[in-house]
């Protein structure tokens, strides 16, 4: 059958691996809502990695105006670099339902925790242009981590068991036991460091993590990125960090620097792990990361 187009038509793209399940559960609430405030829309469930960017390339070069991510912060990574990559993204509205596990993005807009709310927003239609992050040829809406806090998410992603902040922090502690530090040459702007790093968080959003405020005075349209660049620490050390971190308490410790900038270059003699928005991409280049701002790109819908 046939899809009738129509302005007011929703694409919704829904991950129900997202949150360990949590999305899919989450399906028929969603259809309720959707019904019930008369929304028009169409939901493709995906059932592969990366299916969301490629349901959203081809949905915003069919002339769907709102592509709703459902599902957490990786869902709504790949739905994003599917926009970016249509013929006229400036002419998509991204939408938002938070069902994933740690829904580090919507913390940036002080979104409502309930499926309804979620939806009501939706319906109103509200938007603001925001800043998004490029690396090579990925885009990222809120925060990239180089060093330890991308091992931890891959000791997160590796597990089955793990879900939302408490399996964060668990990967934080399995993390440590192989912990190690990365020398590296950091060019913000027109600045330049040398330093033995635990490891670096570039955020175009505050938090990450589920719970951890790295970058807490980042804000999604200041046209900036806040850079948080972490010295080499003990695991005793990095252990009595964490609570000062979850509360966005760091910023002045001496073992942190705090920067702002519009482009990041950063050059290692070894490969860096890398991930953006809580995924793991595969980069071309892990030894020489150019991360770029590109201001007011995204249309993105708000409470």
């Amino acid at each position: 059958m046939k899809l009738k187009m129509s302005a007011n038509l929703y694409k919704i793209i829904l991950n129900p691996f997202a949150g360990k399940g949590k999305a899919f559960r989450s399906i028929r609430t969603i259809e309720k809502y959707f019904q019930k405030f008369q929304i028009e829309y169409d939901m493709q469930i995906t059932d592969s990695p990366k299916q969301a960017t490629e349901i959203a390339l081809e949905s915003a070069n069919k002339g769907f105006e709102y592509i709703v991510a459902a599902g957490g912060d990786g869902t709504i990574n790949e739905v994003l670099n599917g926009i970016m990559k249509s013929e006229y993204p400036e002419k998509i509205n991204l939408g938002i339902i938070a069902v994933g596990a740690g829904n580090d993005f919507v913390k940036n807009l002080s979104y409502p925790r309930s499926i309804d709310n979620q939806i009501k927003i939706l319906r109103r239609k509200t938007t603001k242009k925001i800043d998004i992050g490029k690396i090579e040829d990925l885009y990222f809406i809120n925060t990239l981590g180089l060093g330890f806090d991308a091992q931890v998410t891959k000791t997160y992603y590796k597990s089955k068991l793990l879900n939302g902040f408490i399996g964060y922090l668990i990967a934080v502690l399995l993390t440590l036991i192989k912990c190690r530090t990365y020398l590296v040459e950091i060019s913000v702007d027109d600045k330049t460091i040398i330093k033995n790093t635990l490891f670096i968080t570039v955020g175009n959003g505050k938090c990450c993590g589920g719970k951890f405020h790295l970058t807490p005075d980042a804000k999604i349209d200041d046209g900036v990125f806040d850079l948080c660049i972490i010295d080499k620490l003990t695991r005793r050390e990095i252990i009595k960090f964490l609570p000062k971190v979850i509360k966005g308490k760091h910023t002045n410790l001496p073992m942190v620097k705090m920067l702002q900038g519009n482009e990041i270059i950063v050059k290692s003699e070894i490969d860096l792990p890398v991930y953006l928005d809580g995924e793991i991409p595969d980069l071309k280049d892990k030894k020489n990361i150019d991360i770029k701002i590109i201001p007011k790109k995204l249309n993105l819908i708000v409470p």
